[in-house]
């Protein structure tokens, strides 16, 4: 059997506005000043809670500002959000070829829900591995360990490749001895691809390196 494990942000889905959105709205009602935009077009990824943290607030301030963004997200700034051109057909083309498609997600599992199946990745996804939004599995090498465990698979009896665009998908991976495919349409920076086995800079390229790994295994 051969998997592939998908990030969701920044891989299928451009949802940078809307996580953009619920971010500063989160720091207005903190009364938290804003950082450079350099800063907030890198949020998307990791936890909110985690992004929070990193500004310097406290585990207190951030869960606060967390459920103020989870409340943003519910009320519409899930929705605003696009898949990114080109990739429903590669994920539909993989699942016509036989492979086994998963997510494997930071994003909360009910967002990550309501989104794919918009924009009509649902149907061709065999699991949804998401983060909860409100629980323990909230970072990138629980939500892996949680869609590995829930499936009985493993990097030792399985084909596995990761694909996704942040360093946060590649620690994750790697944390499970799988490697990963960084995306360079998303949020990550060269600095990040460059710790992943291989760089796809189009849709194309995905394809290419996916048919190249398969074809390597037989």
């Amino acid at each position: 059997m051969s998997i592939l494990l998908l990030d969701v942000d920044g891989t299928l889905i451009d949802s940078l506005p809307g996580i953009q959105g619920g971010f500063l709205h989160t720091l207005d009602q903190l009364g938290w000043p804003h950082p450079p935009q350099e800063f907030t077009d890198h949020i998307a990824g990791p936890p909110m809670e985690v992004t929070l943290r990193s500004l310097g607030m406290t585990p207190e301030q951030a869960y606060e500002g967390l459920q103020i963004y989870l409340e943003y997200t519910r009320r519409g700034g899930w929705g605003n959000a696009t898949s990114f051109p080109g990739m429903l057909d590669v994920v539909r083309g993989w699942k016509q070829q036989g492979l086994t498609v998963a997510t494997a997600t930071s994003k909360g599992e009910g967002f990550a829900r309501l989104i794919l199946e918009r924009e009509g990745f649902l149907e061709h996804i065999d699991f949804l591995g998401a983060a909860q939004e409100d629980g323990p599995r909230r970072g990138k090498s629980a939500v892996i360990d949680y869609v590995l465990s829930t499936n009985g698979w493993s990097a030792a009896t399985h084909d596995i490749l990761m694909v996704g665009d942040r360093s946060h998908d590649i620690e994750g991976a790697a944390a499970h001895g799988i490697d990963t495919v960084a995306v360079s349409w998303g949020y990550g920076t060269p600095e990040e691809w460059a710790t992943a086995a291989r760089t796809a800079h189009t849709p194309q390229d995905l394809e290419g390196i996916v048919h190249d790994w398969l074809a390597a295994r037989g």
